[in-house]
């Protein structure tokens, strides 16, 4: 036993004392190593989020993009609910919905306007001029509902693929300054079978959500009597 345990030392060679620098040395390379790999994975992940919100941006805001539903993956919580519209029905549109507590204020062949219940009856103290809700030829503060202009070809810009009714629409958010909420308005466009658009425009800080802008435009009916505006 001693002549095979004195052949494998002189196989191995003399042992050598382990130097402490060396052994931390090859620690260090060792942690290098490792957050290299930590890293890169990382990296890897981020490059994939990065990615995939890139996408989903795209097919949020593409006009081709597939139809979502509205308000989908949000939390919006309507501040105001939709019923059914009993009142007098407009000249060139018809409505089967409206905000509740709302009504028909103006009605003409190129476009209507909805209003709260308040501008039913402003009081003697109330300058239309200065509070445009009252005021039947302003749209501020109201939802109206009118065709496309003449000069103008479908939405100028991208945004939301909707299905509205079984039309398409594509939904904007609105060109006016934000209110306190971030809500700068919306503008709906529901193609018509004879390819021009109907608009419905959602004023800032009237509290509906997508979902509820798109039931409404899809009780909104087109009829032969409407016209188009120019500019």
């Amino acid at each position: 036993m001693n002549d095979l345990r004195d052949h494998f030392e002189e196989i191995a060679g003399p042992m050598h004392a382990v130097d402490s620098k060396q052994a931390e040395a090859d620690l260090a390379r060792g942690r290098r190593a490792l957050r290299r790999r930590r890293a890169v994975q990382a990296c890897a992940g981020s490059a994939f989020g990065v990615a995939a919100l890139t996408a989903a941006i795209a097919v949020a805001t593409s006009t081709g993009a597939p139809t979502v539903p509205a308000d989908k993956g949000t939390a919006t919580v309507a501040s105001v609910q939709l019923v059914a519209y009993k009142g007098e029905q407009p000249k060139g549109f018809t409505v089967d919905k409206v905000p509740d507590g709302w009504f028909v204020q103006a009605s003409e062949q190129g476009y209507l306007t909805i209003a709260p219940e308040k501008a039913k009856n402003p009081g003697p103290d109330v300058n239309p001029s200065a509070d445009p809700v009252y005021n039947e030829d302003s749209f501020v503060d109201k939802i109206a509902i009118m065709l496309e202009s003449k000069d103008q070809s479908g939405p100028g810009r991208e945004g939301k693929a909707v299905k509205v009714g079984d039309k398409n629409g594509v939904l904007l958010k609105g060109m006016e300054p934000a209110d306190k909420s971030g809500d700068s308005g919306w503008t709906l466009w529901v193609e018509q079978p004879n390819g021009i658009y109907l608009l419905v425009q959602v004023w800032q800080g009237l509290g509906l959500t997508e979902s509820q802008i798109v039931e409404l435009g899809a009780g909104v009916h087109v009829h032969k009597d409407a016209v188009q505006g120019v500019g």
